[in-house]
């Protein structure tokens, strides 16, 4: 069963679901793992009314750095971030050549997209816009982690 509202669980993970009656909606887990100290973002594609693709969910790790960038942007009020990754660089074997994801604000909060090139160069994309205050709530989380990591 997936509910419908922003959760925060013992597991540290944050989840906000943007369904639509069209199907083209999309949903992002944030999820805080303290032994490699970072922060994954996983993004879903909406497949059903009430159902989100996680199996083929789009992930982008964030380090303490990266989230003091978002934070920095989101306090100066930034109008767009680009962070690039090139998953390459890491030790595990992946399918994705290079992802970046993009936070830009708008009239209706803040959208984030994340866009990932495969080695085969095929371009998957999913985008969500998240409200002022799970923007704020995202912070906090952020802010947490940071904490976390450099001060237990």
């Amino acid at each position: 069963m997936i509910i419908l509202i922003d959760v925060i669980d013992m597991q540290n993970n944050y989840v906000i679901y943007k369904p639509n009656a069209s199907r083209t909606g999309s949903a992002m887990s944030v999820d805080f793992n303290k032994e490699k100290k970072s922060i994954f973002l996983e993004f879903a594609k909406q497949i059903e009314e009430k159902r989100f693709d996680w199996q083929n969910k789009q992930i982008f790790k964030l380090s303490a750095q990266d989230c003091a960038k978002i934070c920095v942007a989101i306090r100066d009020k930034k109008e767009e971030l680009q962070l690039f990754h090139d998953p390459n660089k890491s030790i595990n074997e992946t399918t994705v050549k290079n992802a970046v994801l993009k936070i830009s604000k708008s009239n209706y909060g803040y959208g984030f997209k994340i866009n990932q090139q495969e080695k085969d160069n095929t371009l998957n994309s999913i985008a969500i816009t998240l409200t002022e205050d799970e923007m704020y709530i995202l912070i906090l989380v952020f802010n947490k982690a940071i904490e976390s990591i450099f001060l237990e």
